[in-house]
């Protein structure tokens, strides 16, 4: 930690390392991993031990935003994990939400080299921010058209999609991911956390989300109905596809030890959810989907 102003409230201070993804998010990752270990599709013969951090925030942001995290992990998160599947919020899951986004805008924007913007998205994209950041501050009482959709995901048992990917349920329930996702006419923060998704709408494309937008003081998330744009689908696929190949690569010493660690607790692998997952996919797909071929060795830890 170092002295700088903070990118929230522009106090010069002791900078805290900021998280980008809340931290509670892995720690939930892996307590409900089969394993007890969660490994990034960039990088799978390595086990992950938390997410990426930036010095950003002073001590006073970096509480606020704790705030937010522990009313979502403690109302939404849990509740949800444990089989509960309707729950109420209050004003704090909007704060949460935009706290994501603006992390996620901060920390994605300009990051990718190939990624173009449209003239009016660069203005957009810098309205957004300066809007959220206000909203965080307490200077606006709502985010107005930068509003949050916020989804959750649950297992697929049955589709009439014939090309989804054969890791699907894997990636809707227990993928991690930030990005700026849309098109030329549509533009969006997204944060994937497990089965939960938050999309900051910076420009609201003609598909339209439904269902799915955070109120300002209080709602209430149940199953239900919701409309979500068409992109979506194709943004899973992508996504799907990157981790599938990149799990493919893992080195069969590596593989051997996950197997291992399965095996040494069995009762813990048949309560996670990231079994759940893939019996799922293996009821969709056939059992051949969780099956490898042995492809090499090597001595990463």
């Amino acid at each position: 930690m170092g002295q700088g102003e903070c990118l929230l409230c522009g106090a010069v201070a002791v900078l805290q390392d900021s998280h980008v993804l809340p931290a509670f998010v892995f720690r939930a990752l892996k307590e409900h991993s089969a394993t007890g270990h969660i490994r990034s599709s960039e990088s799978p013969n390595r086990r992950v031990q938390d997410g990426v951090t930036q010095p950003w925030l002073c001590v006073g942001c970096e509480s606020s935003f704790s705030r937010w995290e522990r009313d979502f992990s403690n109302n939404i998160l849990r509740p949800w994990r444990d089989g509960v599947v309707e729950t109420a919020y209050d004003d704090w899951l909007l704060k949460f939400c935009v706290s994501v986004s603006w992390r996620v805008l901060k920390y994605c924007k300009g990051r990718n080299e190939s990624a173009s913007y449209t003239d009016t998205q660069e203005k957009l994209f810098v309205d957004a921010e300066r809007v959220w950041r206000e909203f965080l501050l307490g200077l606006r009482s709502h985010p107005g058209e930068f509003c949050q959709q916020f989804l959750i995901s649950d297992l697929i048992d049955e589709t009439t999609i014939s090309d989804l990917p054969s890791n699907i349920n894997r990636f809707l329930m227990g993928a991690v991911s930030m990005d700026i996702v849309g098109s030329e006419r549509s533009a969006f923060t997204w944060a994937k956390m497990g089965r939960f998704q938050i999309f900051g709408v910076v420009q609201p494309g003609r598909d339209k989300f439904e269902g799915t937008k955070v109120h300002v003081k209080h709602g209430v998330l149940r199953p239900g109905r919701f409309v979500v744009p068409a992109g979506l689908l194709d943004l899973y696929k992508e996504k799907s596809a990157h981790i599938s190949e990149a799990m493919a690569g893992m080195s069969d010493v590596q593989f051997a030890k996950v197997d291992a660690a399965l095996r040494s607790n069995l009762e813990r692998a048949s309560d996670s959810g990231q079994l759940a997952a893939m019996r799922a996919d293996a009821a969709l797909f056939g059992e051949g989907v969780l099956l490898r071929r042995k492809r090499r060795t090597d001595s990463t830890e």
